[in-house]
């Protein structure tokens, strides 16, 4: 990863000078369509075999020093910090709707290029359509980048690097968060580590590409964290944190929902619950009016997009039957389909961890949002994997490993590769793009419902457990 960011921004990409001393360092390697695609698809199928390997080893016994892990994280986010982004125009744009804000106007409204002045760097970095949304994030989220373009300036480089320094210190904040609430079991401390901590599929699409998921990630997590303890006080805190978090990204506000389950039986937790949210999440609304709340719920309601095995399947479908499927029929049955797994993981899920109770609720709702909903992109399986490192070892693992490599694989280089050549390689890109990155999103899916219908979640560690020798008890119950 360190090694495509130092290549530098890509060709065919609009690019900005580098501004030493300052990160982010990189060359102007320039590197061929077939390089950059073979090394990203490398890397993520490296990353997510190590990732399956980490956590078959845990599962029979190994356990690394925390210490080691924890320091291999640092090196990683801090490697990955000073880079520029590896594959993915995002960032450029929260540059760009910092420096709008910065300005004095808004990042919400139509076309954000036209609030910059024509003559502005970083409006000529920035890869700009007519056709573009307004932000799409809260107005947290614009703070943040209109900090980072307070302190870069005109730089498109250094407004880059301070966008990456909020990510990797929330980043950060989740590996010390997550230690702290499993430090007591060495099993689960080094499983959170790896699914967390020095996660390639992670460290990839919120370090290597700087999406700003980390920063909501961190504050929903601590949130469900800080109520472990159900009382008013916490209450607060939590509500205060979950605010934070649904005010970068909306769909956060989905652990509220765990965390209203935690606090069930407490009216005055639930009280100071839901006034720490509206404490945090209202005011920044109010600044930008209007137009804010229509831009970030508009996402909702907006064309699919990634990779989902509705948009490729109702393709295929319009095709064959000569039918004609709009954009809102494909929402419309997705966020049905949303609806109709969330309640059934509710029902199926396995218990989730002890002394945790708003995290079960909150990844039931999560998986069902990621998994079935039209809007999937790699990066948003940041929701997921908060969630998972702290629940309890099954089945589930491999369900999520599996969604989130195939859709990192399918977010890569055809995303930004239009009328790339050789031919033969955009041919290999739109192949994987409607066809075997759904498919396998599909059996994810599908394998997802499977373990709900069968209601069998153990571990493979589990099932060798029960039929070792040692365990005589339980190989008697097992053959009766």
């Amino acid at each position: 990863m360190v090694g495509l960011g130092l290549a530098g921004p890509r060709a065919g990409r609009s690019g900005f000078p580098p501004a030493p001393p300052w990160p982010p360092w990189f060359l102007h390697a320039a590197p061929s369509p077939v390089q950059w695609s073979v090394a990203l698809w490398l890397v993520e199928l490296l990353g997510g075999s190590g990732l399956v390997l980490g956590l078959v080893a845990v599962r029979r016994g190994w356990r690394p020093r925390p210490r080691r892990l924890i320091l291999g994280s640092v090196v990683a986010v801090m490697a990955l910090m000073v880079i520029p982004p590896v594959d993915n125009g995002d960032p450029l744009y929260y540059a760009a709707y910092g420096r709008i804000a910065v300005l004095g106007r808004s990042p919400y409204v139509v076309v954000p290029v036209q609030r910059m002045p024509l003559t502005d760097p970083i409006r000529a970095a920035v890869p700009f359509h007519q056709q573009d949304p307004p932000s799409r994030y809260g107005p947290v989220a614009t703070g943040t980048e209109a900090a980072a373009s307070e302190l870069g300036g005109t730089s498109v480089a250094r407004t880059l690097f301070w966008l990456k320094v909020w990510n990797a210190l929330a980043y950060l904040v989740v590996v010390l968060a997550l230690d702290r609430v499993v430090r007591s079991d060495a099993a689960r401390r080094a499983r959170a580590h790896l699914l967390w901590s020095v996660n390639p599929l992670m460290l990839f699409a919120l370090l290597a590409n700087g999406h700003n998921d980390v920063l909501a990630a961190a504050a929903g997590v601590t949130a469900l964290f800080t109520l472990k303890t159900v009382n008013s006080r916490r209450g607060l805190l939590a509500g205060l944190l979950l605010g934070l978090a649904a005010a970068i990204k909306a769909p956060y506000l989905l652990f509220g929902a765990g965390l209203a389950w935690a606090a069930r039986r407490s009216p005055r937790t639930l009280a100071t619950l839901a006034l720490g949210t509206v404490a945090t999440l209202i005011p920044g609304y109010l600044l930008y009016g209007h137009d804010a709340i229509t831009a970030t719920a508009g996402v909702a309601n907006g064309p699919p997009v990634g990779n989902v095995p509705w948009t490729a399947g109702m393709k295929v479908f319009s095709k064959v039957l000569h039918w004609h499927i709009s954009a809102g029929s494909i929402n419309t049955l997705g966020w049905i389909a949303t609806v109709v797994l969330a309640a059934v993981l509710l029902w199926r899920l396995p218990p989730g961890p002890h002394g945790l109770p708003a995290i079960r609720v909150a990844l039931a709702l999560t998986l069902g949002l990621l998994v079935a909903s039209p809007h999937q992109l790699p990066w948003y399986a940041a929701m997921i994997f908060v969630l998972l490192a702290v629940f309890p070892v099954s089945r589930l693992d491999w369900v999520v490993v599996a969604f989130a490599t195939t859709s990192t694989l399918g977010g890569l280089p055809f995303f930004y590769f239009s009328g790339v050549h050789p031919r033969w390689l955009a041919r290999v890109l739109r192949i994987g793009e409607w066809g075997v990155v759904p498919v396998s999103l599909a059996a994810v899916a599908v394998g997802l419902l499977w373990l709900c219908y069968v209601d069998d979640w153990r571990s493979s560690a589990d099932l060798e457990g029960a039929l070792s020798p040692a365990a005589g008890g339980i190989v008697a119950n097992v053959v009766s």
